[in-house]
């Protein structure tokens, strides 16, 4: 086999696995995010408007990768749970600031705790540098495919 066809079946191989591994570890977080009463895609928004808040719709929707097409109406259901408040924005009197109420912050962090075990394995099978390097190899591809 030449070296060309090597790396060909390796970045289809690559490929596969990439896209095996998705559904995989959505399961896994879906089963660590029931108890809680979430979904995979609003343990991510809540985590993340823990991260960032208070923050702008849009600001927000660049961080969450599974709903960047609808995250208006994942904001409006976790604001209907009590989950996260829409407040002015102090400086831009059109804009609105999202951030998390009481609760959103005690669910964000009980979803931070109920991910922990998972990203931890992760870290301990794969370690930093490996892990560092198959981010920046992630994000160059992903750059291929934007």
């Amino acid at each position: 086999m030449s070296p060309k066809s090597t790396s060909t079946a390796a970045a289809i191989e690559l490929a596969y696995q990439v896209k095996a591994l998705v559904p995989e570890l959505n399961a896994a977080l879906t089963k660590a995010f029931h108890p809680l009463g979430l979904s995979c895609v609003q343990a991510d928004a809540l985590m993340a408007l823990a991260r960032i808040q208070p923050v702008r719709l849009k600001e927000l929707a660049a961080v969450l990768v599974a709903e960047s097409g609808h995250p208006s109406r994942l904001l409006a259901r976790l604001e209907e749970r009590g989950l996260v408040r829409r407040d002015p924005s102090p400086t831009d009197g059109r804009a609105v600031l999202l951030s998390l109420t009481a609760d959103g912050e005690r669910l964000a962090a009980l979803a931070e705790d109920a991910r922990r075990p998972l990203v931890a394995e992760v870290a301990r099978v794969a370690g930093d540098e490996e892990l560092r390097q198959a981010i920046e190899l992630i994000t160059r591809i992903r750059s291929l495919v934007d």
